[in-house]
């Protein structure tokens, strides 16, 4: 089942949800579905699905319950696994470096070059040594493949999918 929102935005509950911080969503959202088994399921239909484990192990096809929307190591974009495809991640296999002489001039070493705001401000001179590219030409990649989950907790399997 998709996510939807059917909270009108126009309501006073609505306009709460839009306005709350990401970290009193969540624990508003944990402490209803620790109090409804209802919400409880619910969230856990559209949150979790069931991977099954390609790897080598004793139990050929185990199933396992795994989130849905995840980060991705490459991309690092959120990404649901019940739709990734080798063409959904679009990512730079090696890092960007400065290598444009604008970020030099009147420098004389006074200030770091490496920054965000600089890879902001001077996109063209951050090259990528996979593809001879840079910022501003090809910000989003050189490869395509499938999204890679992060892992931030536990060691990732070598291949698993969802079904």
């Amino acid at each position: 089942m998709p996510i939807t929102e059917e909270m009108p935005e126009a309501t006073t509950l609505g306009r709460a949800i839009n306005d709350a911080s990401d970290k009193t969503l969540r624990a508003v959202f944990k402490s209803i579905c620790a109090k409804n088994d209802e919400a409880r399921k619910e969230a856990e239909s559209q949150l979790l699905v069931t991977a099954t484990d390609t790897e080598e192990s004793s139990d050929n096809n185990k199933k396992r319950q795994v989130p849905r929307y995840t980060f991705c190591v490459n991309c690092e974009k959120e990404f649901d696994v019940t739709t990734n495809t080798e063409e959904n991640c679009r990512y730079h296999p090696a890092s960007s470096e400065p290598t444009g002489e604008d970020l030099y001039i009147d420098n004389y070493d006074e200030f770091e070059v490496d920054t965000d705001e600089m890879r902001e401000e001077f996109p063209e001179c951050f090259t990528f040594a996979c593809c001879d590219g840079n910022l501003k030409d090809n910000p989003y990649g050189c490869v395509s493949d499938f999204h890679r989950e992060q892992y931030p907790d536990q060691k990732a399997s070598k291949r698993s999918r969802a079904v």
